[in-house]
């Protein structure tokens, strides 16, 4: 998660995380990209919440400098209405050919 909700409320009741949470901070996570050969980035609602699009559109364009190949995909029903991120996306200025639906990358994870 590069952006949360800043400004929402969070909510009342307490949810159990089941799995393993691994912190991180932001020095670590550039490291991290920076040594990427290939970056996919998931967007959702939170993209939407924050206003994060620039901002993921400023970290595109760096990775991509560094001659980092990097996709975006969207889960079929992101965003409040069908098509939010992408339009989110197009508004950051994003190549249309690296931003791909879930179906069409499914088969790049590694």
């Amino acid at each position: 998660v590069l952006s949360d909700g800043i400004g929402t409320v969070a909510p009342s009741e307490v949810t159990e995380i089941e799995g393993t949470v691994t912190k991180t901070n932001i020095k670590d996570m550039v490291e991290a990209l920076a040594n990427c050969e290939n970056v996919i980035l998931v967007v959702g609602y939170g993209m939407a919440v924050t206003e994060a699009q620039y901002s993921i559109a400023e970290i595109c364009a760096m990775l991509r400098a560094k001659v980092i190949k990097v996709r975006f995909t969207i889960h079929p029903v992101a965003g409040r209405m069908p098509g939010q991120c992408n339009v989110l996306l197009a508004e950051a200025s994003m190549p249309y050919d690296i931003v791909l639906e879930m179906d069409e990358i499914n088969d790049d994870w590694q």
